[in-house]
Order: structure tokens, then sequence, then C-alpha cells
């Protein structure tokens, strides 16, 4: 299944979302200890991120054959804007971490480095992209 229209992808990026903050309220909010629940919900909040790059494809993508390991946008511009967004967010996570006091840092910490993760992920496939545009 390939989700190539932007109706197609704010549904799956609205709905993904949806569905993790419904499973966490509901289920393992009540099921684990907090600590663990910020764990399991960046987790699958990292999940649904690399399976929404698996699955969206852009125009001039090929629709048929799986995208290359390292390739989470159609083009470069896109991942760059992404990755930015996500680098400003870990660093502004960063910072609460490390203003928090040590019991309250957990949270922050967790989210500095999923958002870093996936900052990382993007600003590298758009810097393999634009080097594969300007490849000889």
């Amino acid at each position: 299944m390939r989700i190539t229209t932007i109706t197609g992808k704010v549904i799956y990026i609205v709905g993904a979302f949806g569905l993790i903050l419904a499973l966490n309220f509901f289920v393992i909010d009540r099921v684990v200890n907090a600590s663990l629940d910020v764990l399991v919900v960046a987790i699958l909040n990292i999940a649904y991120v690399i399976v929404g790059t698996r699955t969206f494809r852009g125009a001039g993508e090929n629709r048929e054959d799986p995208r290359p390991w390292w390739r989470a946008t159609g083009r470069p511009a896109a991942g760059f804007w992404l990755g930015g967004i996500l680098a400003i967010l870990a660093f502004i996570s960063c910072v609460g971490a490390l203003a928090s006091k040590p019991e309250n840092s957990f949270v922050p910490a967790v989210a500095c480095i999923s958002y870093a993760l996936l900052a990382a992920y993007y600003l590298n496939s758009s810097y393999r992209l634009r080097t594969l545009d300007t490849a000889p």
C-alpha cells in the first residue's frame, strides 16, 4: 500500500497520532508506570513516522518498489524542513531536561532523544537526496 495523496497523508498522520494518543490514555497509561509509559509512547511515535516514510510516495517516485532505507521524503526540501523543525524541538526538549530537577528530567530527555533521532533521519535523507540531484 502506498499513500500518494495529500489527503491520504493527512489522514494517516492525524489518525496514527490519534490512535497513539488514545492507546496511551486508555491502555498504556493504566498498565505501566509513568517512566515506561513515556518510553513506549516515544517508540510508538518513532514507529509511526518510519511506517509513514516507508508508505508515503512523492509525485515523481516509483510507487512499486520499496524506498531505500535512508529515504524519508520525496524531495530534499521537505526533509530539510521536517528535520529542522525536529532539531529545534530536540534542542528545546534538551534545554528543558537540563533545566529540570533530576527527578523531572526524564520526560524531556526522552523527547529530546526521540526528536534528535528523527531529525537526524530526515536531515540525512535530504542530504543524500540533494547529493543525488547534483551528481554528474
